[in-house]
């Protein structure tokens, strides 16, 4: 096999594994870990775009293209806007946290080490999954566009001679 051929197979199991544990943040607590599959997968892929571009820099600077084009890289906008709609959903109902803690037995949302306001048990187990959540639609984004980039060189007319 072709390194563009599993670069496009890596691309596509990265984005079926960031769909399935996307879905999964909606109906339980994703552990946080599993958020490294996907994101190995995509260095897997990456890698792989990457051999199939050529590994010297000229090599690479010839067959990059300057923004994803195509049905596949429209996929890949959808998720980036997603993905931010996302991200600032979860800034304005957390406050801008970056954790979650306790402070005299109260669950607490965090920005480094002070106290933004006290929250629910359910909001604090539920942080990581959140932030999960948002990781699952990025990593899928880049699979996306990586996906789009393989496809648009194996299909552009410098690869084909």
């Amino acid at each position: 096999m072709t390194a563009r051929r599993i670069g496009s197979t890596l691309c596509i199991a990265t984005a079926i594994t960031c769909a399935l544990l996307h879905a999964a943040t909606f109906l339980t607590v994703v552990p946080a870990l599993l958020i490294l599959l996907p994101f190995f997968l995509m260095m897997g892929a990456i890698l792989c775009a990457r051999a199939a571009q050529g590994w010297s820099v000229s090599a690479y600077r010839r067959t990059r293209s300057s923004m994803p084009k195509g049905k596949t890289a429209g996929l890949g906008w959808i998720l980036l806007v997603y993905a931010v709609l996302l991200f600032v959903h979860f800034y304005r109902t957390s406050g801008g946290a970056t954790s979650v803690g306790t402070v005299q037995g109260q669950y607490v949302y965090m920005n480094k080490s002070s106290v933004i306001r006290p929250i629910s048990e359910r909001e604090y187990i539920m942080f990581g999954t959140q932030i999960d959540r948002i990781m699952t639609v990025w990593i899928g984004m880049m699979a996306i566009f990586c996906l789009s980039s393989l496809i648009n060189d194996a299909n552009s007319p410098a690869s084909a001679g």
